[in-house]
């Protein structure tokens, strides 16, 4: 027989089978049928797939996605590119932003700290503790912002992240590539807990997860393997929850 049986297509693509399936209920790939009813896979439907992998993996959404294929069928590349281009543009400036705005909110968490350790009264709060209001006689305790691979393991040091500028985008595109393979997201008291399908790729989640404690030593990982696939929980102090949601928010 020629071409391919769904369940080779997915060990070649990493896709699974139900994956398969929904891409074609959606339309994304034409599949023929043997005689006998079985799916039908051909080298076009490997490369269709191998795009859609790649698009996926820089987060861009099923809708985006069949708008180019839609392109792609014009047999054009410049239609394709050019979307394409304005798609990733867009991507980036929203994972810039996110930065700066977690960048702000480290910047917050560091001034109520060093507003906190500075004076505590003996009985109820008063103007100067830093419970109910900024101190600014305090802002001189605020600790600066923690350095590209400077140590946070000093008492009293903010939660912040110590991953040199350079590398944020390329490891904000792993959470964006490693979040969108996930099957299912479930929100924790503390975090998130993505599931995978079996087969996953475990050893790539666990250097994911030593990469994130090397510069993020306030996040704590686990991963679990069973029956029903693998399970990635990412938690950490109620401080740091803002940065658990912008890399992996708890809904899809």
């Amino acid at each position: 027989m020629d071409g391919y049986s769904i369940s080779q297509v997915a060990e070649r693509t990493g896709f699974s089978a139900s994956t398969l399936r929904f891409y074609e209920q959606e339309g994304l790939v034409h599949p023929g049928r043997t005689p006998a009813g079985y799916r039908n896979y051909h080298q076009d439907d490997l490369e269709l797939l191998a795009f859609i992998g790649r698009a996926k993996g820089i987060g861009l959404s099923l809708h985006q996605i069949t708008e180019l294929l839609t392109l792609l069928d014009q047999d054009q590349c410049a239609p394709v590119q050019d979307r394409l281009r304005a798609l990733v543009d867009d991507k980036l400036s929203d994972a810039q932003q996110r930065i700066a705005e977690m960048m702000a909110f480290t910047d917050e968490l560091q001034l109520v700290s060093g507003a906190l350790a500075g004076h505590t009264p003996d009985g109820p709060c008063d103007d100067a503790c830093g419970c109910t209001a900024p101190d600014p006689s305090t802002t001189s305790l605020v600790a600066p912002r923690v350095a590209p691979g400077a140590s946070t393991d000093a008492p009293g040091t903010a939660i912040a992240c110590t991953l040199p500028a350079g590398e944020v985008p390329g490891r904000i595109t792993t959470w964006q590539t490693t979040v969108d393979r996930a099957v299912a997201r479930e929100a924790l008291d503390h975090g998130v807990r993505l599931r995978f399908d079996p087969g996953t790729d475990v050893a790539a989640l666990a250097e994911l997860a030593a990469a994130e404690q090397d510069c993020c030593h306030f996040f704590a990982f686990a991963i679990t393997i069973d029956d029903r696939g693998v399970t990635f929980d990412v938690t950490g102090p109620d401080e740091a929850r803002p940065m658990i949601d912008a890399l992996a928010p708890a809904t899809q």
